[in-house]
């Protein structure tokens, strides 16, 4: 990990480190100098003899100077975060979780007890993993650091790899190597001897307890909000933003803005992409709103950035280097588009990431509307969508009515009438669904089948359809595994990638606001939308509908995609392990790329992706 000058971070090592904890009743070391670091990251470590208490913090601690205010008496403070995080424990205990904020990996060794505590910031900006290795437990930011440690087997996941194929992400802990284990967003893990617990320590909205939504007069907090979070980006170093057309980076790229220009700071540099497509193309807007925040601007073409060889190329090869399956398609031109922000001084990239999960509305609420007969809250629901998006009346009802509405109540119907019928009928629509070429090897089909209904959804959601669906971004799989690329991007590149509207005070708060107030004005994301659209008066964000790169998307698999695939050649990765039959997977993207049912192209980035990581590994 690269070095980089950040006010409030520790000092991050390269390559990775790994914190190994030895086996306490075998070893022959003090319990308090069991757990110890690789070499080059001693700089994450700090110890206490009298306590017995080791800790390990990697990232950024937002609330350093409360914190030492309550940690310590009159005198010096602490000079690391660190160092505060082991006082913290002391204090605390577990409890130490519930006061410490940023965005971290955090290793505590309880030499007293016996515990290992690991535990991952709120909405998972930091990675964080844990093998089992010869009587030792490892922890390490960087899965490539754990299987390269002796011991570590780099035997890879088959189940969790076809799994991927079928678009079934069903274990949060699992990675795509065997040995190596995940911690989730926003929990911890506790090993003591052979006993492991793992739970959720923040979570703004806890199953089973009454939500706290937000009222009206609350609202007024949103704005302090969202400075605070841009605010905490603005500090770590020089500052780029990718600048799109849409509302979560405008909004952003706004507060930014202002906010450097009143602390002094230099002004964010917008970074943004040129699509040739006119259907995603956002230039003019994007060249406005830098225009009139006076942003120093650079603007690539999408060629410029993917190159000679093309977007699907680019990709596939950047995804053999990736430490474990690549899911986003355009990193390679985002990765250019984040070099031309390095070579002018950016430290820190701010991106509008999370603004689709926190500022819209599921489009599941219709099932709670029809459910409550609230004809006249659905129908202006539905006026909403047509308001906001590119699509037909006809689609947008056929959507609310059935999809999101009548569907699901009826799965609540049959789940009440007959629960352990209508989960089995579930589960096998499931299995079914699993397309012909994945998992030929017996042992591997059985495996995926046994868990294909796993992580059901519950058909009855005590809190209602709209929540239920809302706590997807905190809970899926794939959200922790996007973190983890984009910090793998940014350890490439020498850069961090910050999210405001991934900040765990601001979720907190969105997370809890009612659809009706997310929608004001009745239009989607109408709790930023007219505040964006009075600032840029002129570029039409009063009646901007969301737009896609979907068709974007099918034409580069449909014009690069043949040539790629025929560079690849026959999966024999794949083929070896026994998750894909060569000659099924070789007719399925031949007939995809022959414009066989488009809305299936992403298959053939799927497969693409996975072989030529498995090649490398």
């Amino acid at each position: 990990m690269l070095a980089m000058e950040a006010p409030r971070a520790d000092l991050q090592v390269s390559d990775g480190w790994v914190a190994a904890l030895a086996d306490v009743r075998s070893a022959a070391c003090e319990p308090a100098r069991a757990l110890v670091l690789s070499p080059g990251a001693e700089a994450l470590l700090s110890s206490s003899a009298h306590s017995r208490c080791t800790a390990v913090f990697d990232g950024v601690l937002y609330n350093r100077e409360d914190l030492a205010n309550q940690l310590t008496t009159p005198g010096p403070k602490p000079e690391t975060n660190v160092d505060l995080v082991r006082l913290a424990y002391e204090r605390w205990g577990e409890d130490l979780l519930q006061h410490v904020k940023g965005i971290f990996a955090l290793i505590v060794w309880d030499g007293a007890r016996e515990v290992l505590l690991a535990a991952r910031d709120p909405l998972g900006h930091y990675p964080l993993f844990w093998a089992k290795a010869n009587g030792r437990t490892l922890c390490s930011t960087d899965v490539r650091a754990l299987v390269g440690t002796p011991g570590v087997s780099r035997a890879l996941n088959r189940v969790a790899l076809a799994d991927h194929l079928c678009h079934r992400w069903s274990q949060p802990e699992e990675t795509y190597f065997a040995a190596v284990n995940r911690v989730p967003p926003g929990h911890a893990v506790r090993l003591h001897h052979h006993e492991r617990r793992l739970w959720r320590y923040w979570d703004p909205t806890p199953p089973g307890e009454p939500v706290r939504w937000i009222t009206e007069p609350d609202l007024e907090g949103f704005e302090q909000r969202f400075d605070d979070a841009v605010n905490r980006c603005l500090t770590l170093g020089r500052t780029g933003i990718f600048l799109s057309g849409g509302f979560d980076s405008v909004s952003i790229a706004a507060v930014a803005a202002d906010n450097a220009r009143r602390l002094g700071l230099p002004a964010p540099l917008a970074l943004s992409l040129g699509f040739p497509d006119p259907e995603c193309n956002e230039e003019p807007v994007q060249r406005g709103v830098a225009a009139q925040l006076s942003l120093p601007q650079v603007m690539m073409p999408f060629q410029d950035a993917v190159g000679s060889r093309g977007l699907l190329a680019s990709a596939v090869a950047m995804a053999g280097t990736w430490p474990v399956p690549m899911l986003n398609f355009w990193n390679p031109a985002y990765s250019e588009l984040a070099s031309r922000g390095v070579q002018r001084g950016c430290q820190a990239i701010l991106t509008g990431n999370g603004g689709d999960e926190w500022l819209g509305v599921t489009p599941y609420l219709a099932a709670d509307l029809i459910r409550a007969l609230d004809v006249s809250g659905l129908a202006q629901y539905v006026a909403t969508l047509k308001r906001s998006y590119s699509a037909s009346r006809f689609a947008l009802w056929r959507g609310a009515l059935w999809t999101f509405g009548t569907r699901p109540l009826l799965s609540a119907a049959l789940g009440r009438i007959a629960p352990e019928a209508w989960r089995a009928r579930r589960v096998r629509r499931l299995v079914a669904s699993t397309p012909t070429f994945v998992a030929p090897d017996p042992e591997v089909r059985r495996s995926i089948d046994a868990r294909a209904g796993r992580n059901l959804a519950d058909p009855n959601p005590p809190a209602g359809f709209y929540l239920q669906d809302g706590r997807t971004a905190l809970n899926h799989p794939l959200m922790a595994i996007d973190q983890e690329e984009t910090f793998e991007m940014g350890q490439r590149l020498g850069v961090r990638f910050l999210h405001p509207y991934w900040d765990a005070d601001l979720v907190d708060m969105l997370h809890r606001i009612p659809p009706r107030l997310l929608n004001r004005g009745g239009r989607l994301k109408g709790l930023v939308r007219y505040t964006v659209a009075n600032r840029f008066p002129d570029l039409g964000f009063e009646r901007h509908k969301k737009v896609a790169a979907t068709n974007f998307f099918r034409r580069i698999i449909r014009e690069e995609g043949p040539a790629v695939w025929r560079a690849m050649g026959r999966p024999h990765g794949l083929e070896a392990l026994g998750v894909v039959d060569g000659r099924e997977v070789h007719n399925t993207v031949s007939a995809l790329l022959g414009g066989l049912d488009p809305s299936q192209f992403f298959r053939v980035w799927d497969v693409l992706a996975l072989e030529s990581w498995v090649r490398q590994s």
